[in-house]
């Protein structure tokens, strides 16, 4: 999942979003934080997660090349170093090792999917307007950065929290919808990369299995699993940690509302908006849940 958004704001709103970003993650930080365990100076395990995942390191080389090649593969590999962080520094037992195994799966996935589809499309064309301008193109780096953060909310505050993870009801059935949301985003890819094969010219809409269902059944998985994570973590939240509960509405909003539905909603009524079965299956397919009599 991509945090690009192809829009085009005006010179102040660049300025704005960066501070922005950086003061809605270090809020995040320092409230989840402030219950769990300190490490290192006496510095929270939150803290530090958000710090080194800031991805402006990565941004300086992809600014001065303007390229977006390896923009997913950052973002996607954050998750796996915040996970193996938390290993390192924590003792998290049966359970936490469960929920860090689910975060390094889904983003060892992540990646390879991803970069892999930059590698057959050679770009992303949602960065064409954006990696020419090095201040916006940082602003994407942040808000990636950002995501990576507020996904990993729930798993941060249950490893850096004084009582240990016990598989529990919650826990399980957190993980449990972990699971049907990654199985999900799975199958729902491996469809839209085997109908891209098979329609290589773009001519053609997927509208079969998933897809069938839902116009967006991977965005249905991923915020599904991060629900799950949510869940599974509820029982050890505590105070300002309950700020933990954000990752779900954060997800859904971005994918529903900012980078995610929008934009390829977009495209895909300049592709084939006025065809008579692509009107048909947007009028008769909801955008995300398929929920029976509910309206697209």
């Amino acid at each position: 999942m991509s945090t690009a958004n192809g829009s085009n704001p005006g010179r102040r709103g660049v300025w704005l979003t960066t501070p922005a970003l950086l003061a809605v993650g270090t809020l995040f930080a320092l409230a989840g934080g402030s219950q769990t365990r300190p490490i290192l100076e006496s510095w929270p395990l939150m803290a530090w997660c958000w710090i080194a995942g800031l991805n402006v390191l990565a941004w300086i080389p992809a600014a001065l090349m303007q390229s977006e090649r390896f923009y997913d593969l950052v973002g996607s590999t954050s998750f796996i170093s915040s996970a193996l962080g938390i290993w390192w520094f924590t003792e998290p037992g049966l359970t936490g090792t469960l929920m860090l195994a689910c975060v390094v799966l889904w983003s060892a996935r992540m990646a390879w999917f991803l970069v892999g589809r930059i590698h057959r499309q050679g770009k992303d064309g949602r960065f064409d307007t954006i990696k020419t301008d090095p201040h916006r193109f940082l602003n994407t780096w942040l808000m990636q950065a950002l995501w990576a953060f507020l996904c990993m909310l729930p798993v941060l505050s249950a490893m850096g929290s004084s009582e240990a993870v016990t598989m529990g009801p919650w826990t399980v059935a957190g993980l449990t919808v972990w699971s049907l949301g990654f199985v999900i985003e799975v199958i729902a890819d491996e469809q839209k990369r085997r109908f891209r094969l098979r329609h290589p010219d773009g001519s053609r809409f997927i509208s079969s299995g998933l897809w069938s269902m839902s116009r967006h059944p991977n965005y249905v998985g991923e915020i599904l699993l991060w629900t799950g994570l949510t869940v599974a973590a509820l029982p050890v939240l505590e105070g300002w940690q309950y700020a933990a509960l954000i990752t779900p509405v954060f997800v859904f909003v971005l994918l529903r509302y900012v980078s995610g539905v929008p934009l390829l909603e977009e495209r895909a009524d300049q592709r084939w908006g006025g065809q008579a079965d692509y009107e048909a299956y947007k009028a008769g397919t909801p955008i995300l849940f398929p929920i029976p009599g509910s309206p697209a």
